[in-house]
């Protein structure tokens, strides 16, 4: 069942979600942006991060831990890049459940290519 988080926090890099029923449940969505020079002309590069961080309960050799788990997306790129920003992004968000189901995420060779849209 889905659950909604809720803001817990923010500052000047982001804001932090959480779920108020199980806390350890979160999601930071961190941004910055710093001046760049591209071929001598000057621009603006802004980077932006989603990170979901939860605990898993798993048990291992008969003893019951709490497995720290992580998911991180990262994007970089001009204002002038957005457009190609978001086709690399959608790229992969089409992708990654099945390089998921071939264990690429254990360090498996994934077996489907990359395809761009």
């Amino acid at each position: 069942m889905p659950t909604t988080l809720s803001v817990k926090s923010t500052d000047n890099a982001g804001v932090t979600y959480a779920n108020p029923a199980v806390p350890t449940t979160i999601c930071r969505f961190r941004s910055a942006q710093a001046a760049k020079t591209l071929s001598g002309v000057q621009t603006t590069n802004y980077s932006a991060e989603v990170i979901y961080n939860d605990v898993n309960p798993v048990t291992i050799g008969g003893i019951t831990v709490q497995d720290a788990l992580s998911v991180r997306l990262r994007v970089s790129g001009t204002l002038e890049s957005k457009a190609r920003l978001r086709v690399l992004l959608l790229s992969l968000a089409a992708q990654v459940g099945q390089w998921e189901t071939e264990n690429a995420m254990q360090g498996f060779r994934p077996s489907t290519a990359p395809v761009i849209l």
